[in-house]
C-alpha cells in the first residue's frame, strides 16, 4: 500500500521528456540504452488493471566487502555514510570516519574496477603530524559530494552541503573533490543532523535538497525522524525559510533548533510500520538510465531501549516527481546480517549508481553495532564497505505467481519499431503480451495469443507476435498492453 503524504513547497515545474541528466555519472551498459523511454514499475498507476501479479521489491546481492577500517583516523569506526561518482576513468568515493577520539574526517578512496579500492595519500591534511593521509579536509558528517554542472567558477566544481555544529547548513566547494573551502553564510539555520543528500535536477531546472525532519512530541524522546523536501535555484544564499517556533528543544547543548513543520513531510514512517519506527535518512538521486524516474534507499531504525538505541535496514522507494513515493510490498532492501556478522546490527546504503554492463553497483556500510552503541566500538573498530550488485531497472519487478495472472497497463506511446522485456521466466516460466486499442480491444495479429512466450532471462527480450515482423505501422500512437504470465518476473519494457 502506497503511503501518500503531502508534498513540499516547489518553485519548479516538472518536464517529463527523456533525457540524459547534464553532469551526471556516466552510463555505461551492454545493451542498455540510456535515451530510451523505459517504463518501470516504479509507479503502480502504469497498471490499469491486475488480476494476480504483485509489484515487488528486489534486493541486490551483498557482494565482497571492499574498504575496511585500517587506519589510525579510522580506528574508531567508518561511519554511516558514503557518496560514490562515476567519472569514467574511475570511481570515487567519499565516506566518513572517526577516530579513537571520535573526530570525525571526510575520507577518500578510489578503485579502477570498482572492487579493489585504495586510499591514497593525498598530502592535504595533517593528522597527528603527518600529511601521508586519505582525508580531504572536511569534519562533517552530514553530506552528499557532486559534481555541480551549474559551475560557474573551476574551483566550485564540486559540491558539499553539509551541518556545521551550532550553525546550520553550509557549502563547501572544490576544484577537486579533494580540497575544499567553506563559504559564508549559513543557508539553513537548522540542525540536520544525518546524511542530508543534494544534487542538481535538470528537470527541474533546480537544486534538491533531502532533509532531516522531526514530530513534534511530548518529550524529547517522543519524536521520530522523517523526510523534508526542499528546491531552490541558489546555493550561495540563504533559503528563505522561516522559523515556526515549534521546534523541540534540543537535549545537545549548542546546537541549532531542529526542523519540524517549516517543510511539509515526504516521507515517514506510517501505520503499516511498527511502532517507534524512524526514517533515519534517505539516500534520494534520479535514476541514470532514465532520470524521469526517482529512486531512494530509506533507512528504517526501529528504537528500543531509547531514542539513539536500535538496529537499522534499507528500504526501496520510487516516485515519478521525488515527492510522493512508493513502497510496494515493503520488503528490506538490504538488512543486517548473521549476528556475529560485520553488518549484523546496522546497513546503510551510500548515493551514488554506478551502471556497468547488465548491473548496476551500489556501495554501502555494513556495522556489527547497535545505533548508539559507542562503547562496543571503543572496544572493537566497527563499519565496513560492502559492494551491492542489482540487476538493470531490478529495484521493483511485476511477478506473476505459479498459478499465472494477468493485467493491462495504462496507454502508452509505441515511440519505436519493437518492444523489448527485462524478464525473468526462470526455466519453467513464461510471458505474453498482447495490443489493446484506444478502445482495449485486441489489435488482429498482436493479440495476446498471437504472442510468441517468452522465456528466457534477459535485459532486453524482443517480443515477437506470428507473422508481424515489427510495430510501425502503430509508431506515435498510444496502445495499452496485455500482459500474461506465469512464474514470472517483469522488470522494465521499452520500445526501440
Amino acid at each position: 500500500m502506497t503511503a501518500r503524504l503531502p508534498a513540499t513547497m516547489t518553485i519548479c515545474f516538472l518536464l517529463f521528456a527523456p533525457l540524459q541528466l547534464s553532469g551526471s555519472e556516466p552510463v555505461r551498459g551492454q545493451d542498455v540504452p540510456a535515451t530510451v523511454v523505459r517504463h518501470l514499475f516504479l509507479d503502480p498507476a502504469i497498471l490499469k488493471s491486475n488480476t494476480g501479479a504483485t509489484l515487488a521489491v528486489n534486493s541486490p546481492e551483498q557482494r565482497e566487502i571492499v574498504i575496511r577500517a585500517d587506519q589510525p583516523w579510522e580506528q574508531l569506526m567508518i561511519s554511516l555514510f558514503l557518496t560514490v561518482r562515476d567519472e569514467g576513468d574511475k570511481l570515487r568515493m567519499w565516506y566518513v570516519c572517526r577516530d579513537l577520539r571520535n573526530r570525525p574526517n571526510l575520507a577518500y578512496a578510489e578503485s579502477n574496477d570498482g572492487i579493489n579500492w585504495t586510499k591514497p595519500n593525498l598530502g592535504i591534511v595533517e593528522y597527528e603530524g603527518s600529511t601521508e593521509n586519505n582525508l580531504v579536509g572536511v569534519h562533517s558528517l552530514e553530506g552528499v559530494v557532486f559534481r555541480d554542472p551549474q559551475a560557474t567558477d573551476s574551483n566550485e566544481a564540486y559540491l558539499y552541503l553539509t551541518t556545521i555544529h551550532g550553525k546550520g547548513l553550509v557549502r563547501f566547494t572544490s576544484p577537486d573533490g579533494l580540497r575544499w573551502r567553506q563559504h559564508d553564510p549559513v543557508l539553513l539555520p537548522f540542525s540536520l543532523d544525518t546524511q542530508n543528500v543534494t544534487f542538481w535536477d535538470e528537470r527541474l531546472g533546480c537544486y534538491v535538497l533531502y532533509l532531516r525532519g522531526w514530530t513534534k512530541g511530548e518529550q524529547w524522546q517522543d519524536r521520530l525522524r522523517n523526510v523534508k523536501r526542499i528546491t531552490v535555484k541558489d546555493l550561495t544564499k540563504p533559503f528563505v525559510l522561516a522559523s515556526s517556533g515549534n521546534q523541540n528543544a534540543s537535549s545537545s547543548k549548542g546546537r541549532a533548533t531542529h526542523l519540524r513543520d517549516e517543510v511539509k513531510t515526504i516521507f515517514a514512517a506510517d501505520e503499516q510500520d511498527p511502532p517507534n519506527c524512524d526514517v533515519y535518512n534517505m539516500s534520494t538521486q534520479p535514476y541514470p538510465l532514465d532520470p524521469r524516474w526517482y529512486v531512494a534507499f530509506p533507512s528504517f531504525l526501529l528504537r528500543e531501549k531509547s531514542m539513539v538505541d536500535g538496529r537499522l535496514e534499507m528500504h526501496f522507494a520510487g516516485s515519478r516527481d521525488g515527492i510522493t513515493w512508493h513502497r510496494y510490498d515493503r520488503r528490506p532492501y538490504a538488512k543486517p546480517g548473521l549476528t556475529g556478522t560485520e553488518n549484523a546490527n546496522m546497513v546503510f546504503m551510500g548515493t551514488g549508481l554506478v551502471i556497468r554492463d547488465q548491473e548496476i553497483w551500489q556501495y554501502g556500510v555494513g556495522l556489527h553495532t547497535r545505533h548508539g552503541n559507542m562503547k562496543a566500538r571503543y572496544e572493537k573498530t566497527d563499519g565496513t564497505i560492502y559492494r551491492y550488485v542489482q540487476r538493470i531497472d531490478g529495484f521493483v519487478s511485476l511477478d506473476f505467481p505459479n498459478e499465472g495472472g494477468s493485467c493491462q497497463t495504462v496507454p502508452i506511446r509505441v515511440d519505436g519499431n519493437s518492444l523489448v522485456f527485462n524478464v525473468d521466466t526462470g526455466a519453467l516460466g513464461q510471458i505474453q503480451v498482447g495490443l489493446l486499442d484506444e478502445d482495449g480491444q485486441p489489435i488482429p495479429g498482436f493479440s495476446i495469443d498471437d504472442c510468441l512466450p517468452l522465456r528466457t532471462n534477459a535485459l532486453a527480450a524482443e517480443v515477437q507476435w506470428r507473422g508481424k515482423p515489427n510495430l510501425k505501422a502503430w509508431h506515435g500512437k498510444e496502445l495499452q498492453l496485455e500482459i500474461r504470465g506465469a512464474r514470472s518476473k517483469l522488470y522494465s519494457f521499452y520500445f526501440k
